[in-house]
């Protein structure tokens, strides 16, 4: 038993620490065999110009930079939505699926489906298969429990705090922005080289796609503006740890001015990284209080020294 309770912990504590740096940038080189991280930035939120519409359909003679400043204001007054995300690193792919809230913070209740991830493997164990469920909420994240290994431990759920997902992931807490739609928005504004594509129809909703190439320093000088030059200066040299010098970034947005689409593109050293993000049903409600079932990343770090 006690070796059993002792191969547990370790998949847990594994499995946190690859959970913790899937979904975003670290200070650490790309490993070929874990999942690399998703490249998603931080930019200033959007200053509305005076010559700004007040709401409806993007009105003529209006330009791009201008009607997506308005769009951020839609879709962060919206607060959540529900969402399907698709990211593809290399040979990698994982697919989160559920709903996220902006409105104080990012909040979440995402189940990822790992079966095209090295995690998917390596999470089965305690998650009873390749799927993980997710609660992300202020202070932490809870990784839902099910696996043979830990079924009769009690806790349901694994809580590892913003200090534990810092510590995993090289100093980074923003697992969540890749979710985060009006944050793409910004990023596409700050980078200053935002061009209208044009009407498209997506996920049977009539659009207007925006499209923009961000450079690495672009990408860096957008993420200068709101947060501290440490925090801009560790997403730099997680873009030049991963080989990405150039990011392309696109949105679709609707006549309600809300974001349908948000892509991301890139080149890493470990291959093509391509992130693809849904929205929809606007407003939804998001479900993510704390479980009362949980035991915490650092107990469990107790129980494997023990052992």
């Amino acid at each position: 038993m006690a070796g059993t309770r002792k191969a547990a912990v370790t998949v847990v504590l594994a499995a946190l620490a690859l959970t913790a740096t899937a979904c975003d940038n670290n200070d650490k080189p790309a490993d070929k065999n874990a999942a690399p991280a998703a490249p998603t930035t931080a930019a200033a939120p959007a200053t509305p110009s005076a010559a700004a519409p007040t709401g409806g359909a993007k009105p003529e003679k209006v330009s791009p930079a201008v009607f997506l400043e308005q769009v951020t204001q839609k879709t962060g007054a919206a607060k959540s939505a529900k969402v399907d995300e698709l990211i593809q690193v290399g040979e990698i792919t994982m697919k989160g699926q559920g709903a996220v809230s902006w409105a104080d913070g990012l909040e979440a209740d995402l189940t990822m489906d790992l079966s095209g991830s090295p995690m998917g493997k390596l999470l089965a164990p305690i998650t009873g298969g390749p799927k993980a469920h997710y609660l992300y909420t202020k202070d932490a994240v809870f990784m839902g429990l099910g696996g043979e290994l830990l079924q009769n431990s009690g806790p349901r759920w694994v809580r590892y705090t913003m200090a534990d997902m810092a510590k995993a992931s090289g100093g980074s807490t923003d697992q969540l922005q890749s979710a985060d739609p009006v944050l793409g928005v910004r990023t596409l504004i700050a980078g200053g080289k935002v061009t209208e594509v044009g009407p498209e129809t997506v996920n049977g909703k009539a659009t207007t796609h925006y499209s923009g190439v961000l450079s690495a320093a672009d990408l860096a000088k957008a993420s200068t503006q709101g947060i501290t030059q440490a925090q801009a200066d560790r997403i730099k040299k997680g873009l030049d740890a991963a080989g990405i010098t150039s990011e392309q970034v696109d949105v679709w947005v609707d006549a309600d001015q809300l974001v349908v689409k948000r892509t991301e593109q890139a080149e890493s050293k470990v291959g093509a990284v391509n992130v693809t993000a849904n929205y929809s049903d606007y407003g939804t409600p998001v479900i993510a209080a704390t479980p009362v079932d949980y035991i915490d990343l650092a107990d469990l770090q107790k129980a494997a020294a023990g052992s």
